[in-house]
């Protein structure tokens, strides 16, 4: 059985291709290798919004050894500002209470109508 909240909300987060928008750390920036931006620590570089991301599988409170963890990639699409937005705009029954950029994501708040 399924009971329909009106009014709720919820929040949805993801990785933005603006890298570079939040330089918030003490930590000196890289540049970025195509257009020279500066990325903030940590930060990554999109070629393109359809990117495959490195993912090393380690054993829970220890520090692998060499050769002990193994490389994966996973696929990830990197949003531009807007892109999550109209996304949800078209999903019926919801509307867009804000959207903010935080520490290299795009966090949007949506209400249930």
């Amino acid at each position: 059985w399924y009971q329909r909240r009106v009014r709720g909300l919820g929040l949805v987060t993801v990785w933005a291709q603006e890298q570079h928008l939040d330089l918030t750390s003490s930590e000196p920036c890289k540049p970025c290798p195509t257009d020279g931006t500066e990325l903030g620590v940590g930060r990554r570089h999109f070629e393109s919004q359809d990117v495959f991301v490195d993912w090393q599988l380690k054993k829970p409170g220890s520090v692998p050894k060499k050769g002990e963890s193994k490389l994966y990639y996973r696929y990830y699409h990197v949003f531009k500002e807007g892109e999550l937005e109209e996304l949800v705009e078209q999903v019926p029954g919801v509307e867009v209470v804000q959207v903010t950029y935080e520490k290299a994501n795009w966090c949007l708040v949506f209400r249930k109508l």
